[in-house]
């Protein structure tokens, strides 16, 4: 006989906890690195509930009822992240980031598209790792203060915002560099986004474009 009990469709929040604890297994070294983009790729692939537990089965139990994301104040974790090795990550549509995230591409491509995910006042922070790789960031119409903290070497990160955003730039290059090509804002009172960080042999840059061009380009 078939289950009857109807499959449990995983919120935003529930995926992030999946992720987060793999993240954490990497760090403390009870994956490697490529176990855990496997991982990280299955939870935010997943749909339903019942996909999220043998992810990290092996790893620490999963709190069967984690909170969802609903109307009221952004329930955000502390931290959530991307690897690309080798291969991509990609975050885009709706979706929850922690207050600090963190993209590591290694000879790989990230793109972090910004655009309709679940922030608040809090603002965000963004570290942004780019070993021969790259990683394309999309700011435009987060109406939020966000900090850019980017290392690249060898590699690449550009961050485009939208007309309005105040940007700050005061990275360090060596034999690369931080490049602001966004210009002056539209007006004032402008959402702050600030980019610092460290190139060497590779390009941190700040563009703008309206809100109507569709992803980073």
């Amino acid at each position: 006989m078939s289950d009857p009990t109807p499959a449990v469709r995983a919120s935003d929040a529930e995926r992030e906890q999946v992720a987060d604890l793999v993240r954490r297994a990497v760090g403390d070294g009870r994956l490697t690195v490529v176990e855990g983009d496997e991982r990280q790729r299955a939870a935010y692939g997943a749909t339903f509930r019942h996909e999220l537990a043998p992810i990290t089965a092996d790893l620490e139990p999963l709190e069967p009822d984690a909170p969802d994301v609903g109307e009221g104040p952004v329930e955000r974790p502390d931290s959530t992240g991307s690897i690309a090795v080798m291969g991509g990550a990609d975050r885009s549509g709706t979706w929850t980031p922690g207050l600090t995230h963190r993209a590591v591409s290694l000879m790989g491509g990230t793109n972090l598209d910004l655009r309709h995910a679940q922030l608040d006042a809090r603002g965000l922070t963004l570290q942004i790792v780019s070993i021969m790789g790259g990683a394309n960031v999309d700011l435009r119409g987060v109406g939020r203060d966000v900090t850019v903290q980017a290392f690249a070497l060898m590699g690449g990160c550009e961050v485009v915002v939208d007309p309005d955003t105040v940007v700050e730039v005061t990275g360090v290059g060596v034999m690369g560099g931080f490049a602001d090509q966004a210009g002056p804002p539209r007006g004032p009172g402008g959402p702050r986004i600030r980019v610092t960080g460290f190139a060497m042999m590779g390009g941190v840059t700040v563009t703008r474009r309206p809100l109507a061009v569709e992803g980073p380009q």
